[in-house]
Formats: C-alpha cells, structure tokens, sequence
C-alpha cells in the first residue's frame, strides 16, 4: 500500500507540474520499453527506443560452454550521457533460452552506433543457436552528459596467440589531456558478415596526443574476416573543456532557450517569457493578460536537469489558432519538490530566435477562450 500511495502521489506531482508549466507535455517513463501499468491502473507507454536509440543487429560467437553476444545500438539524439541496457537471451534449436545476460553501457557520442557486448557461461557447454537482444534506453543515469571525443584506431589485426584469437590494433587520443580506461569494444565478422563474436578492452592510460597498442582476446565462433572497434568514455569522464565557438553555437539552440525559459518561470519572469512568446499566440493574449494570469496561479518552482533530444517535427499547429509553423521538439528532464520528470516543448525559430508556444489549456485560461 505504501509503494501504491508513493506511486500515486508522484503521478499527482508529476501532472500537477506540466499543467502549471503550461508550454510542456509530461512524457512519463521515457525511457522504458513497451507499457507500464501503475497500482492505479493507468498504463504507461512509452517511445523510449525510438526517440532515443535504435537496436540495428546483434549477434553471438561460440567457443566451448562461452558465448560472446553483442549488438549495435544507434544514439538518435544529439546528447550522450543516456543509459544503454541491452538484455540477452541465448537459445538453443528448439527455441529454449539456455542463458540470460544484460550489459549496460552509454552514449558516448550524438547520432553513433555503440557497440554492445558481454560474455556468457553456458550451461553443460551447450550449443547456441541464435540470440534475442532487447533494449532499453533511459534518459536519467550515472554516466557523463559531456560527449567524448573519437579516438582513432587502426585496422585490427586477428592472429592466434596461444591457441586463443586475439586482435591488436593501435590507439590514438586526440586531446591534449591523458585518458584513462576507456571503454573499448570490439564487434568481429565472419566471411558471410555475420556477427560471430568480439571483446572487450580498458587500456589504463593512453598518453595526452599519443599513440598507445592494444592487444585484446576475443570470443569467436569459427575465424573472423574483420573486427570493428568502437571507443566509449571512461566511467569518469567529465568531458573536455569545449571552445567559445562551442558555447556560443549551444547558447543559439532550442535547448538553451527552454533551459532559459524554465529559469525564468522559477524566477517568475513572465514579462520575459511573454517576450519569447510566438507572435500568433502574442496576438491571442496581450503582456498584460498573460502576466495577471500567471500570477493568479500557483508555479512550483522547477529546476533544469538536462536536455535528453531535440527532434524536427515539421509544421504544427500553434494551440489556440489555425497557423502552423515549423517546429522542434524538445524533451527535458525537469526536477521538481524532489522528483523529476521528462516533458516536451514545441519551440519555433522567428526572426533568429527561438519561441516557445502555449498548451491549449494555458491558451484558454489566459486568453478567456
């Protein structure tokens, strides 16, 4: 009874906040896949795989009773940072699951394919016949929001040291600073290009602007063609430090300018939102209104946590009019009285700005209509 009452109080919270915003959409459980259904009974779906990431192929590779399982993930946003869960099933002809593991990993780098991979026991060395990898993408998580840079590889080279295939490959870091750990991946081929197995490496430092080798086993079903490596930030990256010609080409994003508006509705700055306002909804609801009617209602106050995407969604109807305008999406984490929650904003470039757009409901209660 406890879970249910907390369950219900954060949906109550998490309602009562995107009302009161009143330029956002709540888009609960963003990151978990299929549908939910809270101790209310209210079913939850979700868009998480889709808006997020994509699962594009996975694979497996055989060697005795291990297996190595691995599949390709593609960040469809232009933020890093998200948690990246693929689960594994390994089954056998018949279609019974012989063994189950996840591995969790995160975007690196906006609009890339991951690699992600782990290694299985099986039972009594049984065979594998094929995989079935799901994926889960969640907004919040531990990892870094700053993206990391490529690191270039050579083409690695597949030799058998020990009776045990191996890849050798040489590794080059880009920065002006030491990194340490980074997480390698390794996703390897057969001849017909097939995914039939890989690895996994953490070399401990590669030197600032050098050059370091990496030799690493891998797991193989039968010899692989060719492997591919992908290099992912260590687990405690903070980022690199960004240029002035980054920050400004950030400050001009609808990110920046829904982070600016949320600093602005805790401050209670509803003449400067008013100012961001979309002139068709300007029109509707004149400064004075729109202020008076902010002040009569209670805002909690909200604090920014990040930006999760930012996606086209072409012309859409301004609420409270008959005028489209060409839009962008925006979905943030916001945190309110201890909880977050994931919402949406519709942001429309005018006259070299970024503007935002009431709801229907804000429209009407402001406006009269």
């Amino acid at each position: 009874m406890v879970g249910s009452v907390r369950m219900l109080a954060s949906a109550a919270v998490s309602l009562a906040l995107v009302v009161s915003l009143g330029a956002c959409s709540s888009n609960t459980s963003l990151g978990s896949e299929g549908s939910s259904s809270t101790s209310s009974g209210a079913s939850v779906a979700s868009t998480a795989p889709k808006l997020l990431g994509t699962l594009k192929e996975s694979g497996f590779g055989q060697s005795g009773k291990y297996a190595w399982v691995a599949a390709v993930v593609h960040n469809n946003t232009s933020y890093v940072g998200q948690t990246v869960t693929v689960n594994f099933n390994l089954l056998d002809a018949s279609g019974a699951i012989l063994a189950s593991e996840s591995q969790v990993e995160s975007f690196s780098r906006p609009n890339e394919d991951i690699i992600v991979g782990t290694q299985v026991e099986l039972p009594d060395s049984k065979k594998a016949a094929r995989v079935d990898a799901t994926l889960d993408v969640e907004a919040k998580g531990a990892f870094s929001n700053q993206p990391f840079p490529a690191m270039p590889t050579s083409v690695p080279q597949i030799r058998e040291e020990y009776g045990q295939p191996q890849a050798s490959f040489e590794l080059t870091n880009p920065l002006g600073q030491a990194v340490k750990d980074p997480r390698i991946s390794l996703l390897c081929r057969d001849a017909a290009g097939r995914i039939n197995g890989g690895g996994v490496a953490f070399p401990e430092l590669v030197p600032a602007s050098g050059k370091i080798r990496v030799d690493t086993n891998l797991l193989l079903s039968g010899t692989a063609k060719g492997c591919q490596v992908y290099v992912g930030a260590p687990s405690d990256w903070d980022g690199a430090q960004s240029s002035s010609a980054e920050t400004t080409a950030a400050a001009g994003t609808p990110e920046a300018a829904f982070r600016v508006w949320v600093e602005q509705f805790t401050a209670h700055d509803w003449v400067g939102q008013y100012k961001n306002l979309v002139t068709e909804q300007q029109a509707l609801v004149s400064e004075a209104s729109f202020v008076a009617c902010r002040k009569a209602s209670t805002t909690p106050s909200v604090a920014w946590v990040k930006a999760i995407s930012a996606q086209d969604v072409g012309d859409t109807e301004i609420p409270g009019t008959t005028k489209s305008r060409p839009a962008t999406r925006v979905t943030a984490e916001l945190s309110s009285n201890g909880l977050t929650e994931t919402v949406d904003s519709h942001w429309a470039l005018e006259d070299g700005s970024w503007r935002w757009q009431m709801t229907a409901e804000l429209v009407k209660s402001c406006a009269g209509k």
